[in-house]
């Protein structure tokens, strides 16, 4: 199965819009001024297509700040996300050139599986992109390009059985749901010692009630939620709602998470279908720790993930020995009219909608797939 894994843009393309709302949002960003913007070993890098990696960029940047203002690992966001940009160009070009290169394609299945999710895409989010200087052909082609990478590390990773890669999931990771009662008050001031004592006596209270089985997780879980609440302060979430109170995750067990070394190593002395606690300076959390995988299909969803966590730091490193080495040439007039703080991502208006929709009834074009790169 091909997997668009670098990125699916159009699922938060409005989601993360208003993290980096302080950007200026000026017009004429998707204006073409240039035949191209840089070049990488040798190929030129239309705007379209540099307009494309850098909402990508922006998105990354926006998980990461609030504002075009902050930096990032001590880099001006801006900087950032123009370095991050020809970072990701560089990759492009890459894993493009390797496919074609070690004779790689795609069957007749896959493509049309390429085709479908890049024409969802594109109906969910085209006219944000079209304002922005991308257009069908520049945003499937960037589709394209994820799905080749997806191949490329499917390979690499072809020589791992199913039983190793459930050996190191079991290994390397644990699944919990869980909720959280804070240990401070709705000023954020730490609880006194009587209401802490009292938060201890609730939690062990709620895990005796589960574990004796006189309450499910999310029954004993709520109760615990709404007399932690009170105890801060706090407006309790809807109780009717599991999901706006019980959370889970994955745990990974893998060197540098030391942030939350403590709770893995807590939630590894507890059975499955088990539950525990663990206190920190900010909460005390209940966990029920689950399987990490029951059906098939959860192995399957899973399986991408951790592939990566196994293989791709070193499959990353393999192309970062030939990407490195690309020559770069920029034109700083392009880059400097193309600069993120042009961007407008904001939601379409009405009359986009209706442009775009127009657009699609009347434009048949598929400029996805070529021949070359289909086999049957």
């Amino acid at each position: 199965m091909i997997r668009l894994k670098l990125k699916s843009l159009f699922a938060s393309l409005f989601a993360l819009v208003p993290m980096l709302l302080c950007a200026v949002l000026l017009s004429g960003c998707g204006e073409k001024q240039f035949d191209s913007v840089l070049t990488i070993d040798g190929e030129p890098v239309d705007p379209a297509t540099y307009r494309m990696y850098q909402i990508q960029s922006y998105f990354e940047a926006a998980q990461q700040v609030s504002s075009l203002a902050d930096t990032i690992d001590g880099v001006n966001a801006v900087e950032w996300i123009n370095r991050n940009t020809q970072q990701l160009l560089r990759e492009r070009r890459y894993y493009d050139q390797t496919f074609e290169q070690i004779g790689l394609s795609f069957t007749s299945a896959e493509q049309e599986e390429i085709e479908q999710a890049s024409a969802e895409s594109w109906a969910s989010a085209g006219p944000v992109y079209l304002r922005n200087g991308v257009d069908q052909q520049t945003f499937f082609a960037y589709q394209l390009s994820a799905a080749r990478q997806n191949a490329l590390f499917d390979q690499f990773c072809a020589d791992l059985t199913d039983e190793e890669i459930r050996n190191y999931l079991d290994e390397q990771f644990v699944f919990i749901e869980y909720v959280q009662l804070p240990r401070f008050d709705v000023s954020g001031d730490p609880l006194g010692e009587d209401e802490l004592e009292e938060l201890q006596t609730l939690a062990q209270n709620t895990l005796r009630k589960m574990r004796s089985g006189t309450e499910s997780f999310s029954a004993a879980c709520a109760e615990a939620v709404s007399d932690s609440y009170a105890l801060g302060g706090f407006s309790a979430p809807d109780l009717n709602d599991t999901d706006s109170y019980i959370f889970s995750s994955y745990l990974s067990r893998l060197a540098g998470n030391e942030n939350v070394a403590g709770l893995v190593e807590e939630v590894g002395k507890t059975a499955i279908d088990s539950f525990g606690s663990y206190t920190d300076e900010q909460f005390i959390l209940i966990f029920h720790r689950l399987p990490n995988w029951e059906t098939e299909d959860d192995f399957e969803a899973l399986r991408p993930s951790v592939l990566w966590q196994m293989r791709g730091a070193d499959f990353e490193a393999q192309g970062a020995a030939v990407w490195e080495n690309y020559t770069l040439q920029t034109d700083a007039e392009a880059l400097d009219w193309y600069q993120p703080q042009k961007l407008d991502l904001s939601a379409p208006t009405e009359q986009e909608q209706n442009d775009f929709a127009q657009g699609q009834t009347s434009n048949s074009t598929d400029p996805l797939v070529t021949e070359s790169n289909r086999s049957d």
